[in-house]
């Protein structure tokens, strides 16, 4: 269960039973001749100041996680005997949200979802995150990136354990109800690697990440992810972000056209999210800067169908281009939990939409029920965590904000609570397909909107 020790060390572990050697620091009890971590990695560590324990810690892509369960001790964390020496400790979700040691944090989902990406998806994503070693009835896994996932099972509320050996549950700081939270799941008889939905008063492990954020207005962008790009036609300076595959500004399109223009027309509006185009502006239909949009859009008296030649650059500067439909939803593919419909991403609107600067949901809403004698309605006051559930998270640094959308004859409107974008394919002669985000709905919307309309615009990067 760790490397063999000297008499005096024997001497030393029996005395202090929090795990604290006698030189003031807990050593890593997974790696050795007995251990469980990958010897070909070069892992790093960390100490948490708290209790003197040092973790080994491993980078995968752009994210640095620790390589051992957590095993602080908190109100609510829980071990089967002697297991959190080899286990580490198993936290209620409320626990696990204040486990990690300064510079750590327990992961969202959309933490979990860049990991599976990154080393090859849910599919297979057991088999190289598990341990090679512990796992039952030869369910070990081949542990290619260092992050040796044990299996340490779960403490229900009523006390009892389960699962050890066989499964691993880790605790995304994620909610999905009042009594539930996101957990990414692991199991000895497959390779997938899934995130469910969980009782937060389960007992589960925690792996924590190390922060490497910074905040730039309402937006919270990750070091690792977050460039910057000049438009050299007016000098400003966007902040890009990559998610998955694609490379996407994490800014709203701001370059002045003649027929583009800024919500309610004042120009703060334009500063903080950017113009509206109609989609003859966006597409570029005079071909000012590229032919490829050239004539789409641009005269609403026949508005017959444009084919453009993708991709589309239309107003986007140079070395980008107006995202198709398509583009659209491989992102909201990435960060969505599954499909509801080809038009419908659960949880991608909270996990792309900036953290400020949306409508707050109601505290009271007025639900009907139906009943012999007619329709009964009653004032439901929200819990706070119920509101938590609307709460937006900005996971990626997409930072989408609420610039609400104009009509050619009724003006501005949604300013503050939606968020509306082109795309460069037609739905039919009057109507283009887009995108759109709700104030306190967590979904993310594929949809159409009149060709006449101005909306926001989004480039991602050729």
């Amino acid at each position: 269960m760790g490397k063999r020790i000297a008499l005096s060390s024997i001497v030393c572990f029996f005395v202090f039973a929090a795990l604290v050697a006698c030189s003031g620091a807990k050593k890593s009890f997974a790696d050795g001749e007995n251990g469980w971590l990958n010897s070909k990695i070069n892992y790093g560590s960390v100490k948490d100041s708290r209790d003197g324990q040092v973790y080994k810690t491993v980078t995968i892509g752009s994210q640095t996680w620790m390589a051992e369960n957590l095993n602080y001790k908190t109100d609510e964390s829980y071990c089967r005997g002697n297991d959190c020496l080899k286990f580490g400790r198993l936290y209620s979700w409320k626990s696990a949200m204040d486990a990690c040691p300064d510079g750590w944090n327990l992961p969202t989902d959309g933490d979990w979802i860049a990991l599976l990406n990154k080393v090859g998806g849910q599919a297979a994503g057991g088999k190289l995150l598990k341990a090679t070693k512990d796992w039952l009835n030869l369910g070990n896994g081949t542990d290619d990136f260092g992050f040796s996932a044990i299996p340490a099972g779960v403490r229900f509320d009523n006390g009892k354990y389960s699962a050890d050996g066989a499964y691993a549950f880790f605790w995304s700081s994620t909610e999905n109800r009042a009594e539930n939270a996101y957990s990414m799941n692991l199991s000895y008889f497959n390779d997938r690697s899934d995130l469910n939905e969980a009782d937060k008063k389960n007992g589960f492990s925690v792996r924590c990440i190390r922060e490497n954020l910074r905040r730039e207005g309402d937006a919270v962008i990750p070091d690792s992810l977050a460039n910057f790009i000049t438009d050299s036609r007016d000098g400003q300076t966007y902040r890009t972000v990559k998610i998955g595959s694609q490379i996407w500004m994490a800014q709203n399109l701001n370059y002045k056209t003649e027929k583009s223009s800024c919500y309610d027309d004042a120009d703060s509006n334009c500063t903080k999210y950017g113009r509206l185009y109609t989609w003859a502006d966006a597409m570029d239909s005079t071909a000012f800067f590229s032919t490829n949009g050239k004539g789409c859009g641009y005269t609403l008296e026949d508005r017959d169908m444009c084919t453009p030649r993708y991709p589309v650059r239309g107003i986007c500067p140079l070395g980008w281009h107006l995202p198709t439909s398509s583009e659209w939803s491989v992102l909201l593919s990435v960060v969505s939990e599954g499909k509801i419909s080809d038009d419908q991403f659960p949880r991608a609107g909270k996990k792309l939409k900036s953290k400020n600067g949306w409508t707050a949901p109601e505290k009271e809403i007025t639900l009907l029920y139906m009943e012999e004698n007619g329709i009964r309605q009653e004032v439901h006051v929200r819990t706070p965590e119920e509101m938590k559930r609307f709460v937006n998270t900005d996971d990626y640094g997409f930072s989408v904000l609420p610039g609400g959308f104009k009509e050619n004859y009724w003006g501005y409107k949604e300013g503050g609570s939606r968020a509306e974008f082109w795309t460069s394919v037609q739905s039919n002669s009057s109507f283009v397909k887009n995108v759109f985000f709700l104030d306190y709905e967590t979904t993310a919307f594929n949809s159409s909107a009149g060709i006449d309309y101005s909306l926001s615009v989004r480039c991602v990067k050729d």
